[in-house]
Formats: C-alpha cells, structure tokens, sequence
C-alpha cells in the first residue's frame, strides 16, 4: 500500500471517528477518497454501539491492535477497518514478510529461510540467464546499472510483449514461472521434514487474524504471552462497494478466536504435495478446522521477478 492511499483510509478513519464523537467534518474529510465508505461504516457502529460515551483513533501503534477504540456503556471494543471498492475485497488477509514462518519461530531449531534457499539455488542468477536470451532489448534498458532495477525492468518489457502474443517473451516468462514453482515445491517440501512449535503456531495465527501482519510488530508481539487478551474485544467492520452501493458487514474476531481455541488444542502446518502453498490448522483429536492458506508469492510483474512475499488467506468463514 502507497503512502498517498494509507493516509487516505487513516483520514477515513479519522472521519469515522468525528461521527461517532459528534464533530463536525471540515471540507477535507469531504474529499477524501473513502468520504462515503466512511459515512456507511460510522452508521453502521452507531447503530451496534447506541450508547457510545467515547471513539478514539488509535493509528499504528504497537500496543493495542485495532484502528478505533469505542469505549459505551457496554465496556471497551477494538474495531478494525477494511474498506474495498469491489464487492468482495476481503479474500487476501496478508501480505507478509517472505520469511515469516522462520523468523517468528514456528520450527525447532534455525531451518533456512525461503530467500536463503533461493540464493542457495543462485535463483536471481538463473532468471537473469533466461531473461538474457531475449536477443533485442531497448538501450535505455540495457544502461541500466542496479542488477535488480535491470531484472525488474527487463522483465517488465518481455511481458508487455507476451501481452502481444510475442512468443519468445511468452516462452522466457513461461520458463522463469516453471523454475520458480519447483523452487517453491522444493522448498516448502524442505520444511516439511522440520519439527513444528505448535505453541508458536498458535500464537502466529491468531496474530495474523488480530491484523498484526508488519515484520517488526509481529516478531515483538510473538513472545508475548499476553497478547491474547487483546482478542476478546475486536470487531472488523468490512465496507464494499457492489452495483454502485456500499454494502457493511462485521466479523466478531475476537469471539472467532476465542472459539477456535476452544475447539483446537494442537496447531500445526501442513504441506500438500506438488502445490505451492501450506496451510495452518487446527486439531482435536481427529477433527480438524483449517485456518490460514499460506502462498509463497512475488508481488510485481510476475512469479519468480520482483518483491517475494507471503499471501495469506484466511479460511475461517466470515459471519
């Protein structure tokens, strides 16, 4: 997310917060982009919270999860925002660190990361000898001195070829997506054979489900065992746009975890085979509940290119 966009969706927040308080807008919160999913959400707290005594905007802080705190008759809540422009913007919980399952310390020991299995593997070497068997690129990318500004860009020209059925570029880009999965397979398949802390894994999901997703937040909070008593009272409110209407719903995440925990005493991960991806679940005895579906992932121009990442989607179904 942009710096622009994330001072917008904290304005809209701060919208929200001036409604629930009773303040008057200014002609900037008008313009914000969000203005309208902002006027919808606030409604809809009103309407759950009728007895509110004070809203306070809470921003990216370490020590409390939540963009509001509502503070009613009723006690005191976390809300959390998410707003989306299409009619089901909700799917993708995360984009983390691409070394999250080793950093926060889900396995016994120190096993390798995903990057350092990849620099074992030599894979930028690699993608830069598939993408150098495109015979014609333009000078003004081939002066490029900043070897990963020279893979980005190289990248980015072969497919805007490929978009045009060219198809040495289509071949190239076929060729790096086919090296990149089955180092994806190899790796996760690495992994598997490693001694899982269900503890840590435990404590990794339900971070990632209180929206706590940035590297430094989550490997503070995952030795804190007093974190959990920070789910019991968040509450995510979804604002999405469908068929020109802005549509709200809520997802009580903190009664969700509380009855996750409840039905699973063993949290581990598995790894089908051949996929590259993994999933977290949840066990009792020979009942299972899956919980997140992790993908190892490249954010830009294509896989096995540009700004490796986790995707995390969450399996819990929303109410």
């Amino acid at each position: 997310m942009g710096k622009h966009e994330r001072q917008q969706i904290e304005g809209a927040e701060r919208i929200i917060v001036k409604i629930l308080n009773a303040q008057k807008l200014n002609n900037a919160d008008k313009e914000n982009v969000w203005f309208e999913h902002a006027l919808a959400l606030a409604k809809r707290v009103k309407g759950d919270f009728p007895n509110i005594q004070e809203a306070k905007h809470l921003g990216n802080r370490y020590d409390n999860i939540g963009d509001i705190l509502i503070v009613s008759d009723n006690g005191q809540f976390f809300i959390e925002i998410k707003m989306s422009a299409s009619p089901h913007g909700t799917g993708t919980k995360a984009n983390i660190s691409q070394d999250a399952l080793t950093e926060n310390n889900l396995f016994v020991g120190k096993p390798k990361s995903w990057s350092e299995f990849r620099d074992k593997k030599g894979h930028e070497k690699i993608v830069d000898g598939l993408l150098n068997k495109f015979p014609k690129y333009p000078k003004n990318i081939l002066k490029i001195e900043n070897p990963p500004s020279l893979r980005g860009e190289k990248a980015r020209y072969l497919r805007k070829l490929a978009k045009n059925k060219k198809r040495v570029a289509v071949k190239i880009l076929n060729n790096i997506h086919g090296v990149d999965k089955a180092e994806k397979i190899e790796y996760l398949n690495y992994l598997k054979e490693q001694k899982q802390l269900s503890e840590m894994i435990k404590r990794f999901f339900v971070l990632i489900k209180l929206g706590v997703h940035r590297k430094d937040e989550l490997k503070e909070l995952m030795g804190d065992k007093d974190f959990f008593d920070l789910a019991e009272n968040l509450l995510v409110y979804y604002s999405n746009l469908h068929e020109g209407k802005i549509l709200i719903s809520k997802e009580d995440v903190g009664k969700k975890i509380k009855d996750i925990l409840g039905k699973s005493d063993d949290f581990r991960i598995i790894f089908p085979n051949s996929l590259t991806h993994c999933k977290l679940i949840g066990f009792r005895g020979n009942l299972t509940q899956p919980l997140l579906q992790i993908v190892l992932h490249w954010k830009n121009i294509a896989q096995g290119i540009m700004t490796p990442c986790l995707n995390i989607f969450d399996l819990t179904a929303r109410d």
